[in-house]
């Protein structure tokens, strides 16, 4: 099992490789806690900072989650669809890059994972914002160990796909953001290793991210997400804390009035 948050500090750069500098914390019996600091050659300090804590797996005689049926709660848009019919999770899920993904047919790849969002309109269109909910399936591409570590580190990867983004169009921000970023990032594994692996029998299985915010204040914007594994196990829980600032005009700030009058009601 783990526990990670990280914070976001510095921008990285995407053509110079990171350094990974791990510190050890303490060593027990049943865990043991690190922290790491990410850095590049030509940065101007750490860009990430993470504090871990991993656990041996242990027998208890208390295990209980809330008993969600994803595909009962959400069957107003899920009835009589398989993960695989929805549409690949855009490279970045807002309204200007749906426009330019219309006009031009053309989505930036994301490597790892094969994404499906959900189209939630018909479920979400009536709802207050802090009841909306985005669910995307994920699930492998290619051929991949069945290591539990690696498969702990695809959670983790798509614990943070497209996940601000939630938090500005369920508030009806979209449009009216002039900066968006992470600042930490916490992703809680509640199961054991076996029950995060996204295999079975060589058949990759689909697992699936719900999303919804809860609050925004400040320039800053509050994500949260629970992850499924088949059977409604809930494998993982993770919140994210980003900047999101709406841009100083006056269509932006009137877009922002109306959201504040909707989430008062």
């Amino acid at each position: 099992m783990l526990n990670v948050t990280g914070f976001f500090t510095l921008e990285g750069l995407t053509y110079i490789p990171f350094v990974y500098k791990v510190h050890t914390i303490r060593d027990g019996r049943s865990y043991c806690t690190r922290i790491v600091n990410v850095t590049q050659a030509e940065g101007k300090g750490i860009c990430f900072t993470c504090t871990c804590s991993f656990k041996l797996a242990e027998d208890s005689p208390l295990d209980v989650q809330d008993q969600v049926d994803i595909w009962q709660k959400y069957s107003k848009v899920l009835a009589g669809t398989k993960p695989e019919d929805w549409e690949e999770a855009p490279g970045a899920d807002e309204p200007r890059y749906w426009k330019l993904r219309q006009e031009t047919g053309y989505n930036d790849p994301f490597p790892g994972l094969e994404s499906r969002k959900v189209d939630m309109r018909a479920y979400n269109d009536s709802l207050h914002p802090f009841d909306r909910r985005q669910l995307l399936f994920y699930r492998l591409i290619g051929d991949v160990p069945p290591d539990p570590n690696l498969h702990a580190c695809a959670h983790l990867y798509a614990s943070d796909r497209n996940s601000l983004f939630v938090v500005a169009n369920h508030l009806d921000v979209g449009d009216c953001y002039g900066q968006m970023a992470s600042l930490s990032h916490t992703v809680v594994f509640h199961t054991p290793a076996k029950d995060m692996v996204l295999l079975k029998d060589g058949e990759r299985l689909w697992m699936c991210k719900e999303d919804w915010t809860s609050r925004a204040a400040g320039g800053r914007g509050i994500h949260h997400s629970r992850m499924w594994g088949p059977g409604g196990v809930h494998i993982a829980s993770s919140w994210q804390e980003g900047l999101i600032r709406i841009k100083k005009t006056d269509e932006a700030e009137k877009q922002a009035k109306q959201t504040m009058a909707k989430v008062k009601l």
